[in-house]
């Protein structure tokens, strides 16, 4: 599939963005959001893989302060999920020229798909979120602070540091600051979750260690528009990656069954 680098402008920053294959005025196209930490190169494979597996054109972009993006100016106000829901996706779509769009999102990345979902319904037609952290419940935070340590204490910092360079010490603060917080809402992003129109695929990893089930109690107790729930055995915190071909037959049934069928 042929690919292209280019660096583009969304929300004030530039950004950089990866396109993959050509984008259909008749077909979705692909919208890959990262997690918390990550970046393009951090996905390896997979974009690739689901966009040929799906016959879907896709972008994947490092967010603003990851990868090779501009870097981040801390410190940051507002809500992160919030903001790159908003603004980035919207530029993105108006950059590329695209009409429907099926957004892919990992961790951090997936609950900012859900909450894009709720902003962007004219636009986006299928939501497929990987492990979305949306609640800071007791064993997500026990896992973020072991993330804390292996970044200070262990190799986390060295295994970063070829993926966002000097950005890395910055980048690291910033996450630690939000996803640490003391206090949180009891259910964040309801309202969003609520607005949902379009078919959402939620995929977990059973052996996540940083919790799955406070955010999938508050998808289903919240989100009236079509939710299907795929929970994989074997899998942890980066299904996509641990299992990759479960996860991209199931994500492609979806969407020929849920949203190209609409």
């Amino acid at each position: 599939m042929k690919s292209q680098e280019q660096r583009i402008t969304a929300a004030g920053h530039r950004i950089n963005t990866l396109l993959l294959g050509e984008p259909s005025a008749d077909k979705p196209t692909l919208i890959f959001l990262h997690g918390g930490l990550d970046c393009i190169g951090m996905w390896r494979k997979f974009p690739h893989q689901l966009c040929e597996a799906s016959g879907l054109a896709g972008i994947v972009y490092d967010r603003w302060g990851h990868g090779k993006s501009d870097p981040l100016v801390l410190p940051r106000p507002g809500d992160p999920r919030e903001d790159e829901a908003g603004q980035p996706i919207s530029d993105i779509i108006q950059h590329f020229a695209l009409n429907k769009v099926i957004l892919v999102g990992h961790s951090f990345g997936g609950a900012v798909a859900l909450i894009a979902g709720s902003k962007h319904p004219e636009n986006i037609c299928g939501i497929i979120s990987i492990v979305p952290q949306l609640i800071m419940h007791a064993d997500a935070m026990e896992g973020l602070k072991l993330v804390e340590d292996a970044f200070y204490k262990g190799r986390l910092r060295e295994k970063l540091l070829p993926f966002h360079g000097d950005k890395t010490d910055t980048l690291f603060k910033n996450w630690a600051s939000m996803a640490l917080k003391k206090t949180v809402p009891e259910k964040p992003y309801a309202t969003s979750l609520e607005e949902i129109t379009c078919p959402v695929l939620a995929i977990f990893g059973e052996q996540d260690n940083y919790g799955y089930e406070p955010n999938l109690a508050l998808m289903t107790e919240r989100m009236s528009s079509p939710l299907e729930v795929f929970k994989m055995e074997e899998a942890a915190h980066y299904p996509h990656l641990e299992k990759p071909e479960p996860l991209i037959a199931k994500a492609c049934a979806f969407i020929t069954e849920q949203v190209l069928s609409l």
